[in-house]
């Protein structure tokens, strides 16, 4: 904790941390946001080690955003006991993941960034360091629940902001604490609660951060996700990068819900979404983006209303293959009566075409008059076309979309200012969904509407 350059130094009460410290015996839901390098993480460390060290059978749980991190923060638990007096001393055998006392039966185990962490484990105290940026908090938290609420274990998540997040577990919590919404008692530590940190030490760093370290955010971003001021700073949502209506997408939500319940021979409902019923009358038009169903993007089938821009089927998935997507996709198409449909074409969308003809679709949208490339290839020009079409459809609300993880992938797309304004998804994050849609609406005139004819009821007449 020396800024001046490392070595040994005494562990500093700053003010905020003496707050804290009176929190952590009054309350038994914490949840702290924070900005960066504040001491926090050492206090919890030594928070840690003293609640092993003086309560019989205590098993103190330790999640942070990676296996090294949690690593880290366990071994300063152990740099602490190292220098404790002689008195404090007891006896213990530790290695990378685990302090235990033996005399106590008591432990502090360190666990890896897994969906699975903690499971079969009933803690006395849970620690979750940059809760925020675990990547799996969401089912560490569930899995964590019932030690927390049967067995009145204390809980504590402390976290930086993570500014491409919208919605995140931490930020819910933190902000319903505010509200009164849960138990937890919420805590907030600025930049300048670090002695020594001002608005010069602010320029400075805003000044002098390395552009790799920006990671898609403006220096004036970047700032007040890791050095805010005031709670509203940190929690503001990025505005200016944004390729779509943030506003408009906060709007959007309230259309999300889940699919209907529908019985059709043939759809595997648990990967097909039905939201609307087919409807006899009602024009579709169809569009995918295939992935290679290695976790790291999605394959996404985008099934519109031609009218009113409604999603009104989709499938989102990041395992399916580009077969098994074609053969889902086939059998959700023909359920609205085989709409036009377009498939991006590039990469793996090649293999979801060739399976889909053979599964012997036909109503296929096609890139040249003679029809002989069938789907949609994106390009420098077809992007242009589809964020085009798409970005002024989306903040006019003329697109509908029930699904909140597809709605989602729109807040994380930015116009890259390194890329001459490229619209694209963030840094880690996915585009597949949006583009999707785009395509959908981008081909929307392919889609020949039904005219609707209402005839007039005819006038009942009586005899005399």
């Amino acid at each position: 904790m020396n800024p001046t350059g490392g070595g040994l130094m005494n562990f500093e009460i700053w003010d905020h941390l003496g707050a804290i410290m009176l929190e952590l015996h009054r309350s038994r839901l914490i949840a702290i946001m924070k900005s960066r390098q504040v001491g926090l993480s050492w206090l919890l460390a030594a928070y840690a080690l003293w609640f092993a060290r003086f309560h019989f059978g205590a098993n103190i749980l330790l999640f942070s955003k990676g296996e090294d991190e949690a690593w880290e923060l366990l071994a300063k638990s152990g740099r602490i006991m190292e220098y404790l007096p002689q008195w404090m001393q007891s006896k213990n055998t530790s290695n990378k993941n685990e302090i235990k006392f033996t005399e106590l039966l008591s432990a502090v185990k360190a666990f890896p960034a897994t969906s699975t962490a903690g499971v079969s484990h009933t803690g006395s105290l849970l620690i979750f360091d940059e809760w925020e940026w675990h990547p799996y908090a969401t089912e560490n938290f569930k899995q964590a629940k019932p030690t927390v609420d049967a067995a009145g274990a204390q809980l504590i998540g402390c976290f930086t902001v993570d500014k491409t997040k919208p919605d995140s577990l931490p930020k819910t919590i933190f902000k319903d604490a505010l509200a009164g919404r849960n138990d937890f008692v919420p805590m907030f530590v600025p930049y300048m609660a670090r002695p020594g940190r001002d608005e010069e030490w602010y320029a400075y760093t805003k000044r002098n951060t390395p552009e790799l370290d920006l990671e898609n955010l403006t220096r004036e971003q970047y700032m007040l996700q890791n050095y805010p001021r005031t709670i509203e700073e940190a929690l503001r949502p990025i505005s200016t990068l944004a390729a779509v209506d943030l506003d408009v997408l906060e709007d959007m939500k309230v259309d999300c819900h889940a699919p209907i319940r529908i019985k059709s021979a043939g759809l595997d409902t648990s990967i097909c979404h039905i939201y609307r019923d087919y409807h006899i009358g009602n024009t579709y038009i169809a569009s995918t983006d295939t992935s290679h169903g290695v976790r790291k993007d999605y394959s996404v089938t985008i099934i519109m209303d031609a009218r009113t821009g409604y999603v009104v089927a989709d499938i989102l998935n990041n395992i399916i293959k580009p077969d098994e997507l074609a053969m889902h996709t086939v059998k959700m198409l023909e359920y609205y009566n085989k709409p036009i449909w377009w498939p991006e074409d590039n990469d793996q969308g090649a293999t979801t075409i060739m399976k889909a003809v053979e599964l012997g679709y036909t109503h296929f949208g096609y890139q040249d008059k003679g029809r002989t490339m069938r789907g949609w290839k994106t390009d420098s020009k077809t992007r242009n076309e589809l964020w085009g079409a798409l970005i002024p459809a989306f903040d006019n609300r003329q697109i509908v979309i029930p699904n909140y993880e597809g709605l989602m992938q729109f807040y994380y797309l930015i116009r890259n200012a390194n890329k001459d304004g490229r619209i694209e998804a963030m840094q880690g994050k996915n585009d597949d969904y949006p583009i999707a849609v785009g395509i959908c609406v981008a081909k929307m005139g392919s889609a020949k509407l039904v005219k609707k004819e209402y005839k007039s009821i005819q006038t009942l007449s009586f005899r005399s």
